[in-house]
């Protein structure tokens, strides 16, 4: 008798989906911009070199958070509902809506399988990444 084997299904978090098909175009247009496999290599580097990585979040965002996570645009256009979905969001919860673009495009899933051997650390910094935009949109009198 054969075990059923469970697929296990991960649910996509709406915001992180409608950011992704907003964001799709900027994506492909960066990645095939760059040399995304030196690029990486460069990152992986840095993070093997800073594996306790506390950003500024006022002045180092990195191209990467910038290119790929953080709109601030974006951020600005969803209501309170949408932004308390985002800020209670994770940074998991953004790969299981890039894991499909990835598919579709090669660069874009050497990105992908990067954020996925790296995603402790990309978790830890996209935590104060998040922390500080949420204060800024507190500052400007959103509802998070």
């Amino acid at each position: 008798m054969m075990s059923e084997k469970k697929s296990e299904v991960e649910e996509v978090n709406p915001v992180w989906a409608r950011f992704c098909q907003v964001q799709i175009d900027g994506w492909l247009e960066w990645v095939t911009s760059i040399h995304v496999n030196s690029y990486l290599e460069m990152a992986d580097r840095f993070i093997g070199l800073n594996p306790y990585y506390v950003p500024n979040t006022e002045e180092d965002r990195t191209p990467l958070f910038d290119q790929l996570m953080i709109n601030d645009e974006f951020l600005s256009s969803l209501s309170d509902v949408g932004l308390s979905v985002w800020a209670n969001s994770n940074f998991r919860d953004f790969l299981v809506a890039l894991r499909p673009y990835g598919r579709v495009d090669k660069q874009l899933q050497y990105v992908v399988d990067f954020f996925d051997s790296q995603v402790a650390w990309f978790s830890r910094v996209y935590q104060f990444v998040r922390a500080s935009a949420i204060k800024g949109l507190r500052e400007q009198g959103r509802q998070i």
